[in-house]
């Protein structure tokens, strides 16, 4: 991994105005299912976990984030778990919100699908303009959809297919969306690249990161900022007004230190993911940002 230099030469307020970047005000999430510990994603890296699933432990990690989102000053709407929706936690996928305007999407595993219909109704009730995914060979999941506040990135990945991004370029026109190639066991794009701060991309310094990043990079016509880090997981990251939630020390140190070293002038909170990523879970998929 080369020498990497981040500009932190602007206020984090004045590179989100520079990028565009929205100021989130709310949040949704959900509850632990009562049958997550059969969730469908026990493939790819989670195939190489052999502890298994501390639900207790995921379940006091995922109150930190709910309630770290609310000390940021977020409004967050929780949403009841559903016992036959094992991976109902996971809300970034049937639903991507840009702006005010949600694309209720359609995920590729159909014991997924389900979780749309609270999502709908959810989204809704919040306000906002509600497009739903109406095809039954489409397929689409938030975990693939990045914007910067310029644009937005899409994996092309065993989750979403051409006619998923035709739709999701159909449904935000005032942006360019590009297609990012992620190839299988990763699941999503967000599994080796996330925003960590506006104009600055977490990218993973592994198999799927490197040509991944070639991709953003030839696809967009704004510069933005590699932070490479050493870990799949600590790529993941979420930036809220300032603030970045990242990995903990203890979870993955040379990636928490990248973050230490290369992003100390913005407001830096680690936040452990160590059970949920065991269902392939990470920060941005645990919560709805807008």
């Amino acid at each position: 991994m080369g020498q990497q230099t981040i500009r932190r030469t602007k206020k984090s307020s004045e590179m989100a105005d520079t990028w565009n970047f929205p100021k989130f005000t709310r949040a949704v999430v959900r509850e632990l299912s009562d049958s997550v510990t059969n969730s469908s994603y026990t493939g790819g890296r989670a195939s190489k976990v052999v502890e298994p699933l501390d639900v207790a432990k995921c379940k006091a990690e995922w109150g930190l984030l709910v309630q770290t989102l609310r000390d940021l000053g977020l409004d967050v709407t929780v949403l009841p778990q559903d016992p036959t929706r094992p991976d109902c936690l996971f809300v970034d996928d049937p639903c991507v919100v840009i702006g005010d305007t949600a694309l209720i999407t359609r995920p590729a595993d159909e014991t997924r699908q389900g979780e749309t219909t609270i999502m709908e109704e959810t989204m809704r009730n919040l306000g906002l303009k509600v497009h739903v995914i109406e095809s039954d060979t489409a397929t689409l999941e938030g975990g693939d959809v990045i914007f910067t506040g310029k644009e937005i990135f899409c994996g092309d990945s065993v989750s979403t297919n051409e006619e998923g991004f035709a739709i999701l370029k159909e449904t935000f026109p005032d942006y360019p969306c590009h297609s990012v190639f992620v190839e299988y066991p990763e699941f999503h794009l967000k599994g080796f690249l996330s925003v960590a701060a506006p104009g600055v991309m977490a990218v993973c310094d592994n198999t799927w990161g490197r040509p991944g990043w070639e991709d953003v990079c030839k696809a967009s016509n704004y510069t933005y900022q590699p932070l490479w880090v050493p870990d799949e997981i600590g790529s993941n990251c979420i930036y809220v007004n300032g603030s970045i939630l990242h990995v903990t020390e203890k979870q993955m140190p040379d990636t928490y230190a990248v973050f230490q070293e290369k992003m100390a002038d913005y407001n830096l909170i680690p936040m452990s993911t160590e059970e949920v990523s065991k269902l392939e879970g990470a920060l941005t998929s645990q919560c709805l940002l807008f």
